[in-house]
């Protein structure tokens, strides 16, 4: 669907969803407000701005079902890695297709997992450029490298960060201060963090890494022993083929070399919460890969990685949204 401005509109932006069993509001907040519909509150402020907001609907994603049957299981075998690329890829060339929006200036701006099927279109080289990227939480290292830490070096890294006096001793009290506003603090449980004796040595926090690197390894035996059009996570609640979740364990390719084949220009804002992928991480990824005239990073203390105040979720900060929203109009004005 289309979000369109009252007048002749300036350009298009496609909107590309994450990771998730997104339609094309992608609701993706808990404030209670209408606002948690990230992508309809964008394409809202898209279209304020003169731009037609294009917004669809995941494969297999039923739009405005309940969501215990939000998904179509006959579809699962077919959301894999590379269909989800194709099917930007189909997006970005109707909004430019005299059939579709006829569009003669189109931003892309994705979410997570929505930059690696960006990327996936300029690897192949059958669409022009963009005349404008914008990430949110976008990696632009490899999959596999993007999991690895999520799996291994996630809550190592945030009991690092609860560390306030920088002694290499994080005790229970510097824990239950901090462990809200690291990416650990995703998973809502303070208890995993706190030590019987009251601390956490450097030694016992490289260990938390050595024991997550061997779960790590099991759990990418056991996805890898499924067939690829297994249903992922289960058959009772399918999102995904297995041939897509196996893909984070197996995909090596930086995703920041594909995006240099287009050279499009690219404005990537990273919250210093962000639970799924780090900023620095994704800076030495692009380091020597993409042109740094061409690439911005913008940098958000204190948002998540949907740019909002929890660690995951959203809704945008309301500045932010407009700071993006603003960002897409001057590409195209």
């Amino acid at each position: 669907m289309t979000d369109t401005p009252t007048g002749d509109p300036v350009g298009a932006v496609i909107l590309v969803a994450g990771t998730g069993t997104f339609d094309r509001d992608m609701k993706f907040g808990r404030s209670g407000t209408s606002r948690d519909a990230v992508f309809k509150d964008m394409g809202q402020r898209f279209a304020t701005r003169g731009l037609t907001a294009i917004r669809y609907d995941r494969r297999g994603v039923i739009y405005g079902a309940p969501p215990a049957s939000a998904v179509d299981a006959q579809a699962i075998p077919g959301v894999t890695a590379d269909n989800l690329s194709l099917d930007a890829e189909a997006v970005l060339a109707w909004a430019r297709s005299s059939a579709g929006l006829n569009a003669r200036c189109v931003v892309i701006f994705a979410h997570s997992e929505g930059a690696v099927h960006v990327a996936g279109i300029a690897d192949r080289g059958h669409q022009p450029a963009p005349d404008l990227i914008i990430g949110m939480g976008a990696p632009l290292e490899s999959k596999v490298s993007a999991v690895k830490w999520q799996s291994t070096g996630r809550d190592a890294d945030s009991l690092l960060m609860m560390d306030e006096d920088g002694d290499g001793v994080v005790t229970n009290d510097e824990v239950r201060r901090n462990w809200q506003t690291t990416p650990s603090g995703v998973f809502g449980r303070l208890e995993p963090f706190l030590q019987p004796d009251g601390a956490w040595s450097a030694e016992e926090i490289a260990s938390v890494r050595t024991v997550q690197t061997t779960l790590y390894e099991q759990a990418r035996t056991a996805a890898l022993a499924q067939a690829d059009n297994a249903p992922y996570p289960n058959a009772q609640t399918p999102a995904f083929s297995y041939g897509w979740w196996k893909s984070w364990f197996t995909d090596e390719r930086p995703i920041a070399p594909m995006f240099a084949a287009w050279g499009a220009p690219m404005t990537l804002h990273y919250g210093s919460l962000d639970s799924q992928v780090r900023e620095d991480h994704q800076r030495r990824a692009a380091s020597g890969v993409l042109a740094p005239d061409r690439v911005r990073f913008v940098s958000h203390d204190g948002r998540g990685h949907s740019l909002g105040s929890e660690v995951l979720l959203g809704p945008i900060d309301e500045a932010i949204a407009d700071q993006i929203a603003e960002e897409a109009e001057a590409a195209c004005r």
